[in-house]
């Protein structure tokens, strides 16, 4: 919008930041920096080397970024996590060979209870698997 002086009075925010020498922050800026501390903290946590830890913290950051980037996601949190890490654990054992009893007495469970997580986990495998031969188009 101008006035009868042609000047401007549309206010450009960067330039007003600037101006005032505020820098321009971004909502996301602090989600990457909490992001940062929590992957640094775990690997510090595994006693590695602090040296491997800043760089390798950024990588798993940007690929984190560069994969679910634009995306609106849910965290678990606490027991939630835990148990599916667990879970997956579980399946991946099964997988190499480990028996039932075996993963019942490893993770202190009952054999039930293995059955069940592995039948949970091998439908969930196969969901995201391709369909092969066209079963799933309309």
């Amino acid at each position: 919008m101008s006035d009868m002086f042609d000047e401007d009075r549309e206010v450009d925010p960067d330039k007003a930041l600037a101006a005032v020498g505020i820098p321009r922050t971004y909502r996301w800026q602090g989600t990457l920096q909490d992001m940062l501390s929590a992957v640094r903290l775990g690997m510090q946590q595994q006693r590695l080397d602090d040296t491997i830890v800043d760089r390798a913290a950024e990588a798993i950051v940007m690929q984190l970024c560069d994969t679910l980037g634009g995306q609106i996601i849910y965290l678990p949190r606490g027991v939630s996590i835990q148990r599916a890490l667990r879970n997956a654990r579980i399946y991946a054992d099964s997988q190499r060979g480990s028996m039932p009893h075996e993963l019942a007495t490893r993770y202190r469970m009952s054999i039930q209870n293995i059955y069940d997580i592995i039948a949970r986990q091998r439908a969930l495998a196969r969901r995201a698997e391709p369909d092969l031969f066209g079963f799933d188009d309309p």
